[in-house]
């Protein structure tokens, strides 16, 4: 009697197996992805610092907007297009719609000798409708750091001296400026001075 009772468990045990139902129906597709097509492209502007300090600013200034955050770390997000008190490096400026959307790019804060970064100033200030964002004037444009290294003579003899004319047009720069300007030709007129 015993043993047709443990057959029978068995037995009973084998067939709920065999006979049980898995449910076959496709899993529901997967929403569909906000971000397909879309391209977000930052564009950005920054100063540069003294090496040691963190005087370096990045603005983005596209895409700017309701919704949209920014990132110099891929981290930490605010609404603000601006980011200051940078170090000299290299950063990844990251920009987020309000779909989770994203895009990056590369952003450069060059840490620069602290006479060069005077003169650089007074550059970015003073020379920019003439010198600078691809306008060659007199054959000289300041975008790229080293043809302000390689002007140095040129800079000056229009800034300080006025040989020929005076630079910038419009009035002389001021005795400080002038003498910023002389600080750096005398330390070696190098982008690290």
């Amino acid at each position: 009697m015993k043993k047709s009772i443990f057959y029978t468990v068995i037995m009973s045990s084998l067939i709920f197996v065999a006979c049980s139902k898995t449910d076959t129906a496709p899993a529901p597709p997967p929403p569909p992805d906000p971000c397909l097509g879309v391209t977000i492209t930052p564009v950005a502007s920054v100063t540069h610092t003294t090496t040691g300090l963190t005087q370096g600013t990045v603005t983005v200034s596209s895409p700017i907007g309701s919704g949209i955050t920014y990132s110099i770390n891929g981290i930490n997000f605010q609404a603000s297009v601006n980011f200051y008190n940078l170090g000299a490096g290299n950063y990844t400026l990251t920009v987020k719609d309000s779909s989770g959307c994203s895009g990056t790019s590369p952003v450069v804060i060059k840490g620069y000798g602290p006479t060069f970064f005077q003169v650089r100033t007074l550059i970015n200030g003073y020379c920019g409708p003439c010198h600078l964002n691809g306008t060659v004037n007199g054959g000289k444009n300041f975008d790229v750091d080293s043809d302000v290294v390689n002007s140095w003579d040129r800079i000056k003899a229009r800034a300080v001296d006025g040989i020929p004319t005076f630079m910038p047009e419009g009035g002389q720069l001021t005795a400080l400026d002038k003498q910023k300007i002389v600080d750096w030709i005398n330390a070696g007129h190098q982008i690290t001075n």
